[in-house]
């Protein structure tokens, strides 16, 4: 079809006319059936045969392909474009990966296609697609500067419609000249501007650059151009996945694969973009079904194990990355994540043993290093621990994942002032999943307030909130007007806690905001007062229930003995949830304490796991209804002491100034630091750990030991009131021994 004009053809029989807008728009089965349809009406037609031809190397079908031309070529031998179509199919079905006795038809597949470009030469010195083809054929021999050279000679010819210039422009691109490639595709698109491939290579050339703006202008022009472009539209997906925009990139895989159902890699990229979502569920789908259609595809493999992980299915996970191994066994990245599904599965010598085989192969490779930190930090080697974090940073300053693990561990260390300035990295840490607000209003980070309003918003969980919200006060001090935005079960409590500081006001998350100069998330405020150990705001109790309120709570809910509240479970969706959470039946020894009126402070499906153990836990449910944390707060100032694991109440408790106890697994979150029995954040908290990860059998023992001393000094104080001298009261004491 070279060098035919567009007004020629209307010459051409009815079923290629028809077939030629299909093509041109990527609808290659609709175009096939077109040119079909004109073969079978003219068997002799030569354009049709050509069309045909080029569809089947378009699908890969290289023999029918170089039939179908060498048949267009024997009807019209003098066409030169004929040609260079049979040079071009010869070309396209040689396989550089083929093994000798391939080699050898590649070869002369190679040498054939040669020839037709010098046929077509012959016929037309000055055509431009062949001295193309010839480059083409110089790269495929491995001869890069020749095609170059011919490449630039078929720019200058008049003939030359821009194809030249592309296949210098890919040439530069694989030789990492991305700039200069840019520029050799905007002087092809000068010639072809409605070339759809030149504007999507100039998209793929542009976002290696960087420039993802200019990118995503070039892809929307190739499928302006041409609407049934799969590639423009998974690579448009790609710059939307890149920039966090994940459903926008799942839709452009959807649409992808409408056009191309077996396209293997946008299933791959839409599994990508659905786990981002947090449909890890519909991810594996996504890479079963791209598998199934290539089962040697090594991304799919990967990919498909890391949301089985994020499924807590870390047995199915180690089986993926066993099998991708058996693909591909010298890629750290591959050891590194089946270290992570061990990890998972709690076999921590063998996380370390893959992790620093990773190393080993890529001494460089931060996340491994990471992932070692993580694993060293549960076998208690915290030495070890921080040196690989903070050997991870150092290879990867952008690294996200890696600044706030070194932060968790600063923090978990006392290292305060650094933990701090490490943990605003959170923000862009993925696997978090947090939402910086987008605010124009600069964050604050501690100048001095002269009367300007300031944002203090709630960011993560409920315990976060109470943990932090003692730094409100000073906020006010610096001289700030205040508003504080919380979770809506916290208004009302921290309405009423800090009704006399001055200038304070608490809204609910998602009510109308006012007009504010400054703002600052509630976990940011320590670092804006630098964050040091003696800076810990300890005016306590900070957080406090209404009196009213607590004698509703000690009317209705009335019991003899000691008061004791217990919460054993937190947050089901919390990502450590299954370490830090006891089953009820774990506490069920300290029933046998007698003098005890138990009541359960738990919400939540954990509340249920009373019924099974009514008759043997004499616990009271006081908790699972309340209506919000004011009410919760005015129960638990009614009780003598709480007992619970690492959940919200652990913070309300504290926060209130009351006796806490925090059963802690072996590896405690990083606020309670490492081998402490108290809390530098609470000074009313004691902490029992576990001696051994996943047995709580230990801690709950001492808080048994505990209790009993408890109740026996209240009975002590009990008799000691028959005496005249007086005695100071039970709650005094059990301040002084908890502090103690």
């Amino acid at each position: 079809m070279e060098g035919r004009e567009p007004s020629a053809f209307a010459s051409l029989a009815l079923g290629v006319r028809e077939g030629l807008p299909h093509h041109a728009a990527g609808r290659l089965l609709e175009a096939s059936r077109c040119y079909q349809k004109a073969f079978q009406q003219y068997a002799d037609d030569a354009d049709a045969l050509a069309l045909m031809g080029l569809i089947a190397r378009q699908s890969g079908q290289w023999q029918a392909a170089i039939q179908l031309a060498a048949r267009a070529v024997e009807l019209r031998p003098g066409n030169a474009g004929f040609a260079v179509s049979l040079a071009e199919a010869y070309l396209s079905a040689v396989d550089p990966a083929a093994g000798n006795q391939a080699a050898e038809q590649a070869a002369r597949n190679l040498e054939n296609a040669e020839a037709w470009c010098r046929r077509a030469l012959e016929l037309r010195p000055g055509l431009a697609a062949a001295w193309c083809c010839l480059g083409d054929v110089e790269v495929a021999r491995g001869r890069e500067d020749d095609a170059r050279r011919t490449w630039e000679k078929a720019a200058c010819l008049k003939s030359s419609s821009g194809r030249a210039e592309k296949s210098l422009g890919h040439l530069l691109c694989r030789q990492g000249k991305v700039d200069q490639a840019i520029g050799m595709y905007r002087a092809a698109l000068r010639k072809s501007p409605g070339d759809a491939a030149l504007h999507y290579a100039l998209g793929a050339a542009l976002a290696a650059a960087g420039r993802r703006r200019e990118a995503r202008g070039a892809y929307e022009e190739a499928l302006h151009l041409r609407p049934a472009f799969p590639e423009a539209l998974l690579s448009l997906g790609n710059l939307h996945y890149d920039e966090g925009a994940f459903a926008q990139a799942a839709l452009c895989c959807r649409k992808a694969l409408q056009l191309r159902p077996q396209y293997t890699k946008a299933w791959c990229n839409l599994g990508n973009a659905l786990q981002m979502l947090g449909q890890a569920r519909g991810a594996t789908g996504c890479y079963e079904r791209a598998l199934a259609l290539d089962p040697k595809t090594v991304a799919a493999h990967h990919n498909l194990g890391n949301a089985w992980m994020a499924l807590q299915e870390s047995r199915r996970a180690e089986e993926c990355f066993r099998r991708v191994l058996a693909l591909e066994e010298e890629q750290a990245a591959h050891y590194s994540s089946l270290g992570n599904a061990l990890f998972q599965q709690r076999r921590d010598e063998e996380a370390a043993s893959c992790y620093r085989r990773a190393i080993d192969l890529e001494p460089e490779y931060a996340a491994a290093h990471t992932n070692l930190g993580n694993v060293l930090m549960r076998l208690g080697d915290g030495a070890g621990m921080l040196r690989h974090y903070e050997r991870a940073v150092e290879l990867d300053s952008s690294s996200a994942g890696g600044h706030y693990n070194l932060g968790l561990a600063y923090l978990r260390q006392g290292r305060f002032e650094e933990g701090w300035r490490e943990h605003e990295w959170r923000w862009d840490f993925r696997e978090l999943r947090l939402r910086r607000r987008d605010f124009a209003q600069p964050q604050w980070r501690g100048e001095r307030l002269h009367g300007e309003t300031i944002l203090l918003h709630a960011e993560q969980g409920l315990g976060d909130t109470l943990q932090f919200v003692r730094y409100v006060p000073l906020v006010s001090e610096r001289g700030g007007r205040v508003v504080l935005e919380v979770q809506p079960s916290l208004k009302r409590l921290l309405a009423h806690s800090l009704v006399n500081v001055a200038g304070v006001r608490v809204v609910e998350r998602g009510e109308p905001l006012p007009v504010f100069a400054r703002h600052c998330p509630l976990m940011s405020l320590p670092l804006a007062f630098s964050g040091a150990v003696k800076t810990i705001p300890a005016r306590f109790p900070y957080v406090r229930a209404a009196d009213t309120e607590v004698e509703t709570a000690r009317l209705r809910w009335k019991g003899e003995g000691l008061r004791v509240g217990v919460a054993w479970a937190g947050n089901p969706e919390h990502r450590s949830d299954d370490c830090r959470s006891m089953p009820l039946r774990a506490l069920l020894p300290l029933a046998e304490v007698p003098g005890i009126a138990w009541f359960s402070l738990q919400k939540g499906k954990a509340v249920q796991q009373m019924r099974g153990l009514a008759g043997e836990f004499p616990l009271v449910d006081v908790c699972s209804a309340s209506h919000d944390f004011a009410e919760t707060a005015a129960l638990v100032a009614t009780l003598d002491v709480v007992i619970t694991v690492d959940t919200a109440m652990a913070h309300l408790a504290g926060a209130m100034g009351l006796p806490v106890w925090v059963v802690l697994p072996h590896l405690a979150d990083w606020r309670w630091m490492d081998a402490r029995e108290d809390s530098a954040w609470y000074p009313t908290a004691r902490v029992f750990r576990q001696k051994t990860a996943g047995d709580w059998r230990a801690p709950v023992a001492r808080i048994g030991d505990e209790l009993v001393k408890l109740v026996a000094a209240r009975s002590a104080l009990c008799e000691e009131k028959m005496r005249p001298e007086p005695a100071p009261s039970f709650e005094n004491i059990l301040r002084r021994r908890v502090a103690t």
